[in-house]
């Protein structure tokens, strides 16, 4: 299990290398990112999502090229249930940034700003 803060001002940019495949086909594990990522659930202004990782330390990899970047706060420990956490969706919050609240307490955990490249001419 891993849970982690997003760190919100670089969400925007988290969502486009999601979507423009620069994480997905980073190898050996962007696929896996992006699954996770698509797995993630929002708790109490954390991500939390089960990962499949090989590595010695866990997440070495992962924590260097893309998480480091884009969360802080990383706890990583075993997955201790079968079941995925539970949660709002963090993919749906990355997404929609319109979308309601995600803490119950009428504030959002995540502020998205669309990245909408621009041709000066």
């Amino acid at each position: 299990m891993v849970r982690a803060r997003p760190i919100v001002a670089e969400m925007a940019k988290f969502w486009v290398l999601l979507n423009d495949g620069t994480i997905g086909t980073q190898k050996p594990d962007g696929s896996e990112i992006v699954a996770s990522m698509k797995r993630a659930v929002m708790n109490e202004g954390k991500v939390e999502w089960q990962e499949t990782c090989f590595c010695s330390p866990p997440l070495r990899h992962e924590r260097t090229t893309i998480y480091d970047r884009f969360f802080s706060d990383l706890e990583i420990g075993p997955s201790v249930a079968a079941t995925p956490p539970k949660g709002e969706s963090f993919w749906h919050y990355l997404e929609d940034p319109t979308r309601g609240t995600s803490s119950g307490h009428g504030q959002r955990i995540v502020n998205v700003t669309r990245y909408v490249p621009i041709r000066i001419f």
